[in-house]
């Protein structure tokens, strides 16, 4: 049991020093975005039409449905993929009203509450998920957890 810690451990100190690097980067956020098409005419930050389902279980590059993911996003007035990727939608728009706030406690908490309900609800997912569902819920909580941590060592709210 020890040993299965030391993976999680790994991945935790992976995301917490990516979410610094991404907070402290003197390059905007949004031109680190991998989305698929352009959300706004001037063709800064990019969004998904499509459910996807790659990278299940790697934090930094993981796309689901067309909201989860670090970095990407749906496009406006897109509906989510299933009750998981609808957790993410609301996220993005919990970060959005915060003016981009990717620390904060709020959003972070309410993300891991509702990823925990769809986790345990067993709903249907999308068409051509590739992924667990329950494996894409546990990548996101450890995630969100991180940003958590870092989100009060850094003193945001």
């Amino acid at each position: 049991m020890a040993g299965d810690q030391q993976p999680l451990k790994s991945v935790h100190h992976l995301l917490f020093c990516s979410l610094l690097v991404l907070h402290f980067s003197a390059k905007g956020i949004h031109g680190l975005n991998i989305g698929v098409e352009p959300s706004d005419s001037s063709g800064g930050q990019r969004c998904s039409k499509r459910c996807e389902s790659e990278f299940c279980t790697v934090p930094p590059f993981l796309r689901y449905g067309k909201y989860c993911g670090l970095l990407y996003s749906g496009c406006p007035g897109e509906q989510p993929c299933d009750e998981l990727d609808a957790c993410c939608m609301k996220h993005d728009d919990c970060i959005g009203i915060r003016n981009n706030n990717y620390l904060s406690q709020t959003c972070s908490e309410e993300l891991i509450n509702c990823v925990n309900q769809a986790k345990y609800s067993r709903t249907l997912t999308f068409v051509g998920n590739k992924c667990s569902v329950e494996e894409v819920a546990d990548v996101i909580t450890v995630t969100i957890q991180t940003a958590l941590l870092a989100g009060r060592f850094l003193n945001d709210p």
